[in-house]
């Protein structure tokens, strides 16, 4: 904010002057000062400047004002011009002025112009709508040349072969996700049609998971184990040299999928031999596509209901001590646990 409104600044309040007592013929100018949003902007100086200092003004910004005032918390002051030092010659062109300033290359200007009266109250309101911070988007920009130019390497593994296809070099899987304006419609992560090889598509969305984490289940539906890294990926824009396309520049982020509810990865559910060796397991609320499945499909047994499954040991040869793994999916989501035989 300006410094110089804290030195030789003239405040134009009767008391200010010897002898420049109130009188019905000054004027009282009642200023308000607020955001875009509408909040009181206490504490903002407001300039005031005659005919002749305003038109200095224009020409230069550091121009000293004939008044000056603070507002008050509730963003509002008011502000007296008196008759001796104002309207002995009539009607005069008042200009209040807000600056803000940063630094000498980079400031913003609010002007208000009344044409004032003797003895007349004027409102002055300014809104101050300040240009909005730009955005910058989400994650991390990448260049990635295609294998004859370079061969630009995402995630040690990834890379753009020379018909311009994503390959995930027998470690990753990519998904689809059709056009997209950004990583930020790229919330919720899919599985339907992942494939090694995928076109780069421009303004495309993808999904891109390591394969060691994903399992396919009887149902032949696909789900990524809890806790698992994926990215995502969005292709801005073409390289090009000269006439020729030689990669592209994509923005991405890597992910880590939670677990909505199923339990932990690797966790141990103990039942009694003696019991019916059975433990009943909460399902997220919302899914309505889950299912089990055990390396051993003959030692478990599964029962499912709205919101939970139960799993049974059915193994004849049960005994202390002994763990069965088993794995739950739901939706694209999946997690190990284990169910152990106690006393």
């Amino acid at each position: 904010m300006l410094t110089l409104l804290l030195t030789g600044m003239l405040f134009l309040t009767a008391c200010d002057k010897k002898g420049s007592e109130p009188n019905e013929k000054d004027a009282v100018a009642h200023i308000s000062v607020v955001d875009e949003k509408g909040t009181p902007q206490g504490g903002m100086p407001v300039l005031i400047y005659d005919e002749e200092g305003y038109e200095k003004f224009q020409q230069d910004r550091n121009t000293e004002p004939k008044g000056f005032a603070l507002t008050l918390p509730d963003g509002k002051v008011s502000i007296r011009l008196a008759y001796q030092e104002w309207f002995t010659a009539g009607n005069r062109q008042v200009t209040f002025v807000i600056r803000e300033e940063s630094d000498p290359d980079n400031y913003r200007i609010w002007a208000i112009g009344r044409t004032v009266r003797a003895g007349e109250q004027v409102r002055v309101d300014f809104t101050l709508e300040r240009p909005a911070t730009p955005e910058v988007p989400a994650g991390t920009l990448l260049e990635m040349f295609d294998e004859n130019n370079g061969q630009t390497l995402f995630g040690n593994a990834v890379y753009i072969d020379a018909e311009h296809n994503f390959v995930g070099a027998s470690r990753f899987s990519f998904v689809d996700a059709g056009a997209v304006a950004g990583l930020e419609e790229l919330k919720t992560l899919k599985l339907d049609g992942f494939k090694s090889k995928i076109p780069v598509q421009l303004q495309h969305g993808y999904f891109v998971c390591k394969d060691i984490s994903l399992m396919e289940f009887p149902s032949e539906k696909w789900a990524m184990a809890v806790a698992s890294e994926y990215a995502t990926i969005h292709v801005e824009e073409w390289i090009s040299r000269g006439e020729q396309t030689v990669g592209a520049k994509i923005r991405y982020a890597v992910q880590k999928l939670d677990g909505n509810g199923l339990p932990e990865w690797g966790q141990v559910f103990d039942v009694k031999l003696a019991g019916d060796r059975s433990v009943t397991i909460p399902l997220p609320a919302e899914s309505t596509d889950s299912e089990c499945g055990a390396k051993n499909d003959t030692a478990l047994q599964f029962s499912y209901a709205a919101d939970h499954v139960t799993v049974r040991v059915i193994d004849p040869a049960a005994a202390i001590g002994k763990v069965y793994s088993f794995a739950i999916r739901s939706g694209i989501r999946y997690t190990e646990a284990e169910i152990r035989i106690a006393e």
